[in-house]
This record gives structure tokens, C-alpha cells and sequence, in this order.
């Protein structure tokens, strides 16, 4: 009876365990960089944690009205699938594709081939099995899509004609924001493309949400045919931190936000940081859309700071990110 027990105890806890993966909904994950040029390379945001050992896909292969999901026949452009590693992810993770172990490649009868980025415009489509959050030997032909980032044009073409175009996939949309089909190419039509895009907005958000806006807004990244030899591009790159900050999801900031205030709140751009002693020494404004409008030194100071924005700022909301040694606030500013 004791084995019997033991035999039940392990098999509903490998149950558990196989249970235990995050399914994903259209948007929970985004693209902020894609990169076609030697070496192909993209990077994902993750908006919600992600449990340890969830699936997920990444491909080049577009997708079609008429086929109902990827090209027919099988596409022959090759996936990868991400697994997440032990101990998870947290929201506002941000993981890079090259060189990363837990990406292993993927086929089935549905996509073949290896994944390898085109120089003339071409997508990555983020999907999950929709059987199996953890992901199965079949999962393109059972996807559940989640994102799709595409550099050959502006626009989604409904029945692409070639490799690099695709469709918006089943669930996604390219209008609005936050969106979930993001075109980035250089202009409209087939092939109006760039070899790489990336997102040009900053990193500090109040919100999860604001971050889903910036963050998919075609309006806050650049396209570049010279990875490597495209300063501004490469630099964009470079900047790209290991996570999103957002205070939200911090235990550090929530007593600090006590201590600091901005009066008046609205005003016309000049304001007052009130300081109850703490060592400041950033300010940053960015709009609704997450682009940096401003950005100060602060010097370490510990009193009362007076700050003249009213050049910089037009009417309108913008947050304000105060920033202390191992802590920082984000204050909504109305300036009226």
C-alpha cells in the first residue's frame, strides 16, 4: 500500500508539474528587436511572469489568410522554441535570442528548415501551442499566436506573395494601442523593407500597460540597413537593459514614494520636487508614449528642488521618474 501511495504521490506531481506552465494570450510577450543582418538576432519583453518550463515559439515563416495560419505547404524557414528556465521569468524581462541555450530548434510537419532572418524584410512571429503550454511535437500546426514584428513593410498583406510578407496573424491586430502586429518596415507595399528595427523609446514606465503602448507603438523605432556601421541603430542596440523599469512591480520604491511629492501638480512647468531628505539624483519626464522629453542631474541633493520645465513641456500628462541611489518614484505631472 506504502508503494502504491509513493507511485500515486510522484505521478500527481509530475501532473502538477506538467500542468504548471503559463498559457499566454495575444500581447503578454513583445518583439522590440529584430535584427536581419549578421548575426540574426531579436529580443523579447515579457509583460506577465512566465513559469518555468513554458514553451514558447519564435519563426520567420508568415502566415496566410487563405491557409488559415502559416504558408502551405510546410514552410521551410525554420523555428526556434524558448523554454523558460528554472526559477521563471518575472514581468518586464527582457530576453535576447543569440547565444541563448534555453532557444533549441524546432520543426515539425508544418515548419521545416532552420530559422535564419532575410535581408529583405522579413518577421518573427511569436506563437504557443495551443494544446500545451509547455509546447508539443506539433505545435505550428496547432499555434496560438501571441505577437508578430514585421520589417518588410508598414502594412500586413492579407495572402503575402513571398517568404517575407505575411499576413496579421489569427488574433492579433495592427491597429491601436497597445498592439500585438507591429509593422516596421520603411514605408508601404510589398518589400518596402528594413533589414533590422528596433525600439527607440525609453525603459521607465509607470505602468505595465504603459509599457504596452510605448513599447508596440511603430512610431517609437528605427529601421537600419547597416547593423554594425549605423551609429544610432547600434546604439539603440546597446541600450537595450535586462529588464523594463517599472515601479509598480518594485518593493523598493513604495516607501520612498512617501517622501517625495511634486507640487504644484498640475502646473505650467514650474514645479517643486518636495524632499524629505533622501539623496536625489535623476529626473526624467517621458510622455504617454514612453519617448524621454527630459532629463536632469540632481546631484545628490536633499532638500526642496525647484525645477523650470516649461520650455520642454507642452499641455499635456507625462510621468515623471525620480531617482534615489537604490530607489526611484514616478510621479503622473499634468502641465496645463
Amino acid at each position: 500500500k506504502l508503494h502504491l501511495l509513493a507511485f500515486f504521490i510522484s505521478a500527481s506531481l509530475v501532473n502538477i508539474a506538467a500542468n504548471a506552465q503559463t498559457t499566454l494570450v495575444a500581447g503578454d510577450i513583445s518583439i522590440i528587436w529584430n535584427q536581419a543582418d549578421t548575426p540574426d538576432d531579436f529580443a523579447f519583453v515579457t509583460f506577465i511572469d512566465l513559469a518555468e518550463g513554458t514553451g514558447i515559439y519564435f519563426t520567420d515563416c508568415g502566415t496566410t489568410t487563405l491557409a488559415d495560419g502559416f504558408r502551405m505547404p510546410a514552410c521551410t524557414e525554420g523555428a526556434v522554441k524558448y523554454t523558460v528556465p528554472v526559477g521563471g521569468l518575472q514581468a518586464s524581462e527582457i530576453i535576447k535570442y543569440n547565444g541563448n541555450s534555453d532557444f533549441t530548434p524546432y520543426t515539425d510537419s508544418r515548419i521545416t528548415g532552420n530559422l535564419g532572418l532575410a535581408t529583405s524584410g522579413d518577421q518573427v512571429v511569436v506563437f504557443q501551442d495551443a494544446s500545451n503550454a509547455a509546447g508539443g511535437s506539433n505545435a505550428a500546426n496547432n499555434p496560438k499566436y501571441i505577437f508578430v514584428i514585421h520589417n518588410a513593410s508598414t502594412q500586413f498583406l492579407g495572402d503575402p506573395t513571398d517568404s517575407n510578407e505575411t499576413s496579421v496573424p489569427f488574433g492579433l491586430s495592427d491597429t491601436g494601442l497597445p498592439r500585438t502586429a507591429l509593422g516596421v518596415g520603411a514605408g508601404p507595399g510589398v518589400d518596402v523593407e528594413f533589414d533590422n528595427t528596433v525600439y527607440t523609446g525609453g525603459y521607465i514606465f509607470s505602468t505595465v500597460e504603459a509599457a504596452k503602448i510605448a513599447l508596440t507603438d511603430p512610431a517609437n523605432y528605427m529601421g537600419s540597413n547597416t547593423a554594425g556601421a549605423d551609429a544610432a541603430y547600434d546604439a539603440a542596440v546597446a541600450a537595450i537593459p535586462l529588464k523594463l523599469n517599472i515601479p509598480n512591480l518594485s518593493n523598493d520604491t513604495f516607501d520612498f514614494d512617501n517622501l517625495i511629492s511634486v507640487f504644484p501638480n498640475p502646473s505650467n512647468g514650474k514645479l517643486t520636487i518636495k524632499n524629505s531628505g533622501v539623496a536625489l539624483y535623476g529626473v526624467t519626464v517621458t510622455d504617454i508614449n514612453g519617448r524621454t522629453i527630459t532629463s536632469l542631474n540632481l546631484d545628490g541633493t536633499t532638500v526642496d528642488r525647484a525645477l523650470d520645465l516649461s520650455s520642454a513641456l507642452s499641455p499635456g500628462m507625462y510621468f515623471m521618474t525620480i531617482s534615489a541611489e537604490n530607489a526611484f518614484t514616478v510621479k503622473k505631472l499634468i502641465i496645463k
